[in-house]
């Protein structure tokens, strides 16, 4: 069964209080950095693993069972810090978001903890059967489902746990800073090393035991990432472009890449979705 889904809903088409925008289940996390954040709300469940939260120039552990809440246009980084990181993730949006966290007492992003985490995780695979049945009403139980999750979180603790962490680790933040804005472009294993005044050799293991994935894994994940959200949300351009606008000028290659990855091609993928 697909375990990530886009709806069609949003709060300017639909007038809903609490409206559901994206949901995604056993998502293998990876390293994320939003300067600005993103127009919706987010709730991220850890449910493997432990990562790290950078956000307001603070960084905090994110232990499993933990969430994170991210409010709009709020800039984080966010990684794991074991060789996977596993997490349920959904996106929403609605005219009663603000007001609800206001009335509970939530006004920021954070990190919370909830006592029985079984019961958001089931809540969130409800999400995914709404979306299964396909229903005319699905916004309507989309909405419902989401307030629950929503009350569920009302009743965490934010957990504050600032860490610190090695140098050396800002060095390979940096290296998936440079990645993940310039995937379009060719990019070489020496001139990332440059960057950060490390060899080649080191650069490669340093990475891969920070991550648990080389930094040629690390690319390909950006690169079909972001490949993947042009062929949803740009369904009228051809395959070819969007092969070069993720950094493959070999559309053949592109296509190989992406169902070694992705189990299909890319128009199969885009034809699901």
């Amino acid at each position: 069964m697909k375990k990530t889904f886009f709806t069609k809903y949003t709060d300017q088409n639909i007038k809903l209080p609490f409206v559901l925008y994206s949901l995604g289940l056993d998502h293998r996390q990876e390293y994320i950095n939003r300067p600005t954040g993103l127009p919706f709300f987010q709730w991220i469940q850890a449910v493997k693993g432990n990562g790290v939260l950078e956000i307001d120039n603070k960084q905090y552990v994110v232990e499993e069972g933990s969430g994170m809440l991210f409010f709009p246009d709020v800039g984080h980084r966010y990684y794991g810090v074991s060789n996977d990181w596993i997490v349920h993730f959904m996106c929403f949006t609605g005219y009663g978001i603000k007001d609800f966290f206001e009335n509970i007492g939530i006004k920021q992003s954070g990190i919370y903890k909830h006592n029985d985490i079984e019961i958001i995780e089931q809540l969130m695979e409800d999400l995914l059967l709404v979306n299964t049945r396909n229903s005319p009403t699905e916004m309507y139980d989309f909405s419902r489902v989401l307030y629950e999750i929503l009350l569920e979180i009302a009743k965490s603790t934010t957990i504050q746990n600032e860490k610190s962490f090695p140098n050396q680790n800002k060095k390979i933040h940096l290296i998936m800073d440079y990645i993940n804005e310039n995937y379009k472009e060719p990019i070489v294993l020496s001139d990332l090393a440059e960057i950060v005044d490390l060899s080649k050799e080191y650069l490669c293991q340093l990475f891969k035991k920070m991550n648990g994935f080389s930094i040629f894994d690390y690319i390909t994940d950006v690169r079909l990432a972001n490949a993947k959200t042009l062929l949803i949300q740009e369904r009228n351009e051809k395959i070819k472009n969007i092969s070069r606008l993720c950094g493959y000028e070999d559309v053949s290659y592109f296509g190989m890449v992406f169902k070694k990855h992705e189990g299909m091609t890319p128009a199969k993928f885009r034809e699901m979705h």
